[in-house]
């Protein structure tokens, strides 16, 4: 399965703790099984003011994969939380 969250920074690669207002865009990668799952994920907060995480395996989470995809001007997010605002 492939599930990845990459951010590239002002056009240029460096580590996120250092992108503040930097952020260019943001790319969410998948295939046919990590696609099932983020919409698994996402229809389960259907109706739920509610929010839920999803972390690579090193934030002790198995939902986004640890290999980035984008290439070297990509940097990989560990950790996305993903909020309905209404219920």
């Amino acid at each position: 399965m492939i599930l990845t969250v990459e951010v590239k920074i002002d056009g240029e690669f460096q580590k996120i703790e250092h992108a503040k207002g930097l952020v260019d865009e943001v790319a969410i990668s998948f295939d046919e099984k990590g696609l099932e799952l983020l919409l698994e994920k996402i229809s389960s907060l259907k109706g739920k003011k509610d929010h839920l995480h999803l972390m690579t395996p090193s934030w002790a989470g198995d939902e986004l994969t640890e290999e980035g995809q984008e290439g070297e001007k990509y940097t990989l997010v560990n950790h996305l939380r993903i909020v309905n605002l209404e219920g």
